[in-house]
């Protein structure tokens, strides 16, 4: 009876484990973060940006090569530049002839799931292409745009799992720039009984489970 009790126990310390467990490891909240800069634009070689933890890193890649374009950001958000000239807007969206292949990356420190986008200096028939880690995820016309191409579209809505994410022209439209980009972080993969015997259930459940051992050793002998 006693060997009954000792397990039920470890049992139920089990069971309140896993609880806390699924309660650190429950969803994350959707982050949005603004890729647009001061009233002044700017071209680099690369940005960074941060928020709630979650960093990530814009650079410019033509033919899948990164760094090879240089990134223009403005208080619109970002494009990739052709001549590295601030004052040319067309030349600074993300476009170019396909066979440049011409992307804005953005590559984030953890894996996320991207849900939403929104572009700016959007055109009439401007569209894009996604791709996450390298595989197409979403494309399509851009909502927004406008003659004067200073279009700023509605958050487009996207669903793809990566560390990496490539923005490029679509099949229509000269270029536009990627304003802000929304995610949830992926929780990592987490074992319950790698947590369990990591905390202070799992010193409990430890000493349940030796004093079961030596309660049945005795009954043995």
């Amino acid at each position: 009876m006693r060997t009954l009790s000792i397990l039920k126990t470890v049992s139920a310390v089990a069971a309140v484990s896993a609880v806390a467990i699924t309660a650190t490891t429950g969803k994350a909240g959707a982050v949005t973060i603004n890729l647009g800069g001061g009233l002044i634009p700017s071209i680099q070689s690369s940005f960074n940006f941060n928020n709630g933890g979650i960093s990530l890193t814009a650079t410019g890649v033509i033919n899948t090569s990164p760094g090879t374009r240089n990134v223009y950001q403005s208080i619109e958000g970002l494009g990739v530049s052709d001549t590295n000239a601030v004052g040319d807007l067309n030349t600074n969206q993300i476009g170019g002839p396909a066979s440049v292949g011409e992307r804005l990356l953005l590559t984030f420190n953890q894996l996320v799931n991207l849900t939403s986008v929104t572009f700016s200096r959007v055109g009439p028939g401007d569209s894009f292409k996604l791709l996450a880690n390298g595989s197409p995820i979403a494309s399509g016309s851009i909502p927004g745009g406008n003659l004067l191409d200073v279009g700023v579209s509605p958050g487009v809505s996207v669903n793809g799992t990566g560390i990496n994410f490539a923005f490029s022209l679509g099949n229509t439209g000269n270029g536009y720039l990627v304003r802000s980009v929304t995610f949830t972080a992926v929780p990592e993969p987490i074992t319950i009984a790698g947590m369990a015997l990591g905390s202070g259930f799992g010193v409990l459940l430890r000493r349940k489970y030796k004093k079961a051992a030596k309660f049945s050793n005795k009954l043995s002998t």
